[in-house]
């Protein structure tokens, strides 16, 4: 949520994020929690582990005088740190539900304000990012990432006031990724529209939600929105995105003169680093693109970033980390379909949690994104989910054997 960049005075040079952090971790260490359980490894959080391993060996050997090196990867360790202790303390279903809106909630803030913007400057306004998350095609992404949670929550919160809270938080969600003038937003909004089509049972509701945020849009968004999305169908004449396949050429050259290691986390933005491999063609060498005269350009691709950050290693990783979290959710319908009604909501949450980390596949291929830390706790969640899971059936089990 970033609630410094909401503060004023003295307000807004406080702490919040490590205040909280720091209470969070001296009830772990006092075990002041009687719900929590002892850490147990998983897959996810091992997987997670050995790419932050990595991840140090990589910031150590990376190029000299990376400005951003030491940050990126101190903002990765406290990620994985965090997602570690999720498993420990999210140890119920209610506990789950309360963390997803927890999540919605703090995220779609962003949202629902330029939503409201958007609505009442009848379509003129233009959304821009707080500097956590970037430019506004970063904005775009985290909101299409909270899309589907808040949907999930929609339908599965029992008080007709947090019903009607969370459909308006989906519809102010949609009107602000048309705000930020985003063409990634806009397949995004595609993408995440056609996942939930196809994965919720709801196909009535769904269809007309949909139908009802189409006319929305198209009533709402200016001429100069439509003009601009209408440009995705030209990518191969689009200066700026032949900047970005320029971009993506070095770091691969990067990835490929340092395979196991990288070059640093965000070594192409390195002046030094970018003029060694400027006229290099990486994996890319069939496709054109112009020379960019400016030094120090941003990866823009998060497949790409991780490549030339942290070499081959460090990319098969992060893409194995994905794969894990869809493998995850195929465990969790199989343990739905064995306990039946009671853990539908595990499904539908594996299910909304999968099109979260589907659609920032999708948006983040054109944007550096791969530390943000929303994906990893979804991925995270997804765990989560399913360790509940395995609770329950142990102590259906238990039960039906003492009763037996």
């Amino acid at each position: 949520m970033a609630l410094n960049s909401y503060m004023f005075g003295f307000m807004a040079v406080i702490p919040f994020v490590q205040l909280f952090a720091l209470l969070t971790m001296t009830s772990v260490v006092l075990k002041r929690d009687p719900l929590m359980v002892p850490l147990e490894p998983n897959r996810t959080s091992v997987l997670f582990w050995v790419f932050l391993a990595h991840g140090l060996l990589c910031a150590a050997l990376a190029y000299p005088e990376l400005e951003r090196n030491w940050e990126l990867f101190g903002n990765v360790a406290k990620t994985v740190l965090f997602c570690s202790l999720m498993p420990m303390l999210l140890t119920t279903h209610l506990r789950v539900h309360a963390f997803v809106v927890m999540i919605v909630i703090a995220t779609s803030f962003h949202g629902a304000l330029d939503g409201l913007k958007f609505v009442a400057s009848g379509g003129g306004h233009n959304a821009q990012a707080i500097p956590k998350f970037g430019d506004n095609n970063h904005l775009a992404m985290v909101l299409l990432m909270v899309l589907p949670l808040a949907y999930y929550l929609l339908l599965n919160s029992r008080a007709r006031l947090a019903r009607w809270g969370f459909l308006a938080a989906v519809l102010l969600i949609v009107l602000a990724v048309v705000a930020t003038h985003s063409r990634g937003g806009l397949i995004g909004l595609v993408a995440v529209a056609f996942c939930i089509s196809i994965l919720d049972r709801r196909k009535i509701l769904v269809l007309a939600l949909g139908v009802f945020c189409a006319i929305l849009v198209l009533k709402m968004a200016p001429e100069s929105w439509s003009d601009r999305m209408g440009t995705i169908q030209e990518a191969d004449a689009d200066q700026s995105f032949m900047e970005r396949v320029t971009a993506w050429k070095v770091s691969s050259a990067i990835a490929l003169a340092h395979p196991v290691f990288g070059g640093g986390f965000r070594a192409v933005q390195s002046t030094l680093v970018w003029d060694k491999y400027a006229h290099s063609q990486g994996l890319l060498g069939f496709v054109d693109s112009p020379m960019i005269e400016r030094s120090g350009v941003a990866a823009h691709s998060m497949w790409f970033e991780v490549m030339g950050d942290l070499g081959f290693v460090g990319f098969f990783l992060f893409v194995a980390m994905l794969i894990n979290a869809f493998l995850t959710r195929r465990k969790i319908w199989l343990l739905v379909r064995e306990q039946g009604l009671n853990a539908r909501w595990a499904g539908d949450l594996s299910d909304m949690l999968g099109v979260s980390l589907f659609v920032y596949m999708v948006t983040g291929s054109l944007l550096s994104a791969a530390y943000f830390e929303l994906p990893y706790i979804c991925m995270m969640v997804m765990e989560v989910v399913r360790l509940q899971l395995v609770r329950q059936a142990r102590s259906s089990s238990v039960l039906t054997a003492r009763q037996g």
